[in-house]
């Protein structure tokens, strides 16, 4: 797109890494707030849905009767932030306000929501200190319970891309750097807001690294080049029906092994983008709120 299993918790005051898995902290029905008492959470939180405008967009195929229906199936993301906040009612450990991703009947590629808030350089959120992110989440009733969450970097984070069906190149506009000098935006070039070069178009891989896909390619494609895009960062998140805190640490957030897998793992201190992916012919209805950077308290467990 452009400018597109936890475990149970090892051990109350276990640091996420020495798991080896994601995890979430248990919540039963009525919410157990005590849950984020080991921790520190940014002050400068990357989203809490408090206010009345998300700062998030659905995307979703053409597929008819889909739910929810976009015109021509993309909206803007610069222009548009169509995930209204929802009130929570009773409030949850203090938060009024939460997202609900709700999403059926998309049954070509599916459907995804994502953060446009931090694609600008100027609105990344900075990470560095911290072990991860964390958020609370739940999916009540009959619904699918597995999403795949996309984060990007400023490596890996692409306002704009060559199509997917190897159509024409866009034009350069404001804030593209024409590198080649041929007058188009394409491979080698940098797009605006972008900090890295656009890779070479890829027939295999590229569905699945670039464009929304949630399944790993067939194959390794091509080695990136230095300063080349990478493919943005990933794992899959299993919720329950209830609340539950989500501690998710940098080293389960991998690439796909396709165009551009990048060394030496996410760069915390320039997150540009966070994103849920659905999957084609699935149903779901998730409630996620704050998403925020965490760390175990220095003092936890004195």
């Amino acid at each position: 797109m452009t400018r597109t299993n936890f475990a149970t918790v090892c051990g109350v005051l276990l640091v996420a890494s020495a798991c080896g898995k994601d995890f979430r902290r248990p919540a039963a029905s009525s919410v157990d707030c005590t849950v984020t008492d080991a921790y520190e959470f940014s002050p400068t939180p990357f989203a809490l849905f408090e206010g009345s405008s998300s700062g998030w967009y659905l995307y979703t195929d053409k597929t008819p009767g889909g739910v929810p229906h976009i015109p021509g199936g993309v909206p803007i993301p610069a222009i548009d932030s169509n995930v209204p906040v929802t009130q929570l009612n009773p409030p949850r450990c203090g938060s009024t306000g939460a997202l609900e991703l709700e999403a059926y009947g998309n049954n070509y590629w599916g459907a995804g929501f994502a953060d446009w808030q931090h694609n600008a350089q100027s609105g990344e959120a900075n990470g560095t200190g911290y072990q991860g992110i964390s958020f609370w989440a739940r999916s009540p009733g009959n619904t699918d319970k597995t999403f795949l969450l996309r984060v990007d970097d400023d490596r890996t984070f692409v306002t704009q891309t060559t199509p997917p069906d190897g159509g024409t190149l866009p034009a350069i506009i404001s804030g593209d750097q024409d590198l080649d000098g041929d007058g188009l935006l394409g491979p080698g070039d940098i797009a605006a807001e972008t900090n890295c070069k656009l890779p070479p178009a890829q027939k295999l891989g590229d569905p699945a690294c670039y464009y929304g896909g949630v399944q790993a390619p067939d194959a390794v494609t091509r080695v990136p080049q230095p300063g080349e895009c990478g493919n943005p960062f990933h794992t899959y998140v299993t919720t329950t029906e209830n609340w539950e805190l989500y501690l998710l640490p940098w080293s389960r957030l991998v690439q796909w092994p396709c165009p551009n897998r990048l060394e030496g793992g996410i760069d915390p201190a320039h997150i540009r983008k966070i994103e849920v992916r659905l999957e084609q012919g699935t149903h779901y209805d998730i409630w996620l709120d704050d998403i925020q950077f965490y760390r175990l308290r220095a003092d936890a467990g004195s």
